[in-house]
This record gives C-alpha cells, sequence and structure tokens, in this order.
C-alpha cells in the first residue's frame, strides 16, 4: 500500500484468476459479501447498475446501529481488467462531501491475478487513513471469499 497526498493505491495478488475477480466487482450478490472494511459491518445493496453511466448505493451497517450510505456511477467498465467508479460518503458521515474516483486494476499472474486499487482525491483530514484501512480489511475479505470459492466450499 503506497499513500500519496489525496491518493491510496493498494496492491493484492489473489489466487483467483482476472474474470472471477472482475466478478466480484460486477455482481452485487459478491460484492455485498466482501466489501466491507470489517467483518463486522455489513453490506446491504440498495442499488447496482454495473454498466458504465450506472449507479450504485451502499448502506453499511455498523456494530453500534450507525449506518454510512455510499453511491457513486460506473465511469469505465473494461472486462475483465478494469473498473472505475466514483465513491461519494451520504451525510452525516464526517467524510460526507469527498468526491473520490476509485480505479480498479485487475491482471493475469501466473494462475491467479494481480488486483491494484487507486482511490484518488481523498481531501477530508483522516480521509486517506481511513480508506487505506478499509481497503486493505476488504481485500482480506475478497481473497478469502475467492479462496473459499476455488476450494469448493
Amino acid at each position: 500500500m503506497t499513500a500519496d497526498g489525496a491518493r491510496i493505491v493498494v496492491h493484492r495478488r489473489l489466487s483467483a484468476p482476472p474474470h472471477k475477480v472482475f466478478a466480484a466487482f460486477a455482481d452485487a450478490r459478491l460484492v455485498s459479501r466482501w466489501l466491507t472494511p470489517s467483518p463486522d459491518i455489513s453490506l446491504s445493496v440498495l442499488e447496482f447498475d454495473f454498466r458504465e453511466g450506472g449507479t450504485y448505493r451502499f448502506a453499511y451497517g455498523l456494530p453500534d446501529g450507525r449506518k454510512t450510505v455510499v453511491r457513486g456511477s460506473y465511469r469505465a467498465i473494461e472486462p475483465p481488467s478494469k473498473v472505475v467508479f466514483s465513491w461519494l460518503i451520504e451525510p452525516p458521515d464526517e467524510h460526507t462531501g469527498i468526491d473520490s474516483v476509485v480505479t480498479v486494476t485487475i491482471t493475469p499472474d501466473r494462475d491467479g491475478a494481480v488486483l491494484v486499487i487507486s482511490h484518488e482525491r481523498l481531501t477530508l483530514p483522516g480521509a486517506v487513513a481511513r480508506h487505506a484501512e478499509g481497503w486493505r480489511a476488504a481485500l482480506d475479505q475478497l481473497a478469502a471469499m475467492l479462496d473459499r470459492e476455488r476450494a469448493g466450499a
């Protein structure tokens, strides 16, 4: 993981091939299983239109009962190697107002794939650290989900 001002970049090698990794971003059912910063935080997919120009909206259920809602639109989709989307946190979260952009790149690597998440324009105080931690934890969950799927569990 690297941080550069208002941007973080997280790299992860996964045991699944690129098309399986891409599917984890393209299928609402799969997204809801891994795209959270902690196993203790639930994700409800409120809207999911996975196409260029389409929108999404997710509600994260926090352990203390509060909810954080994130929404955005898909700016580029290039199966199975790239997804670009905006990431906007709705009020009352402390990071409301950040108009950030996430770029996902997936490249083949032997029998698996390398996934790179670049999250840019994290301009409010604490946003870089919060999102870096969140992406690292989410990718741990993604790797575990893909490994379970590969093992047939």
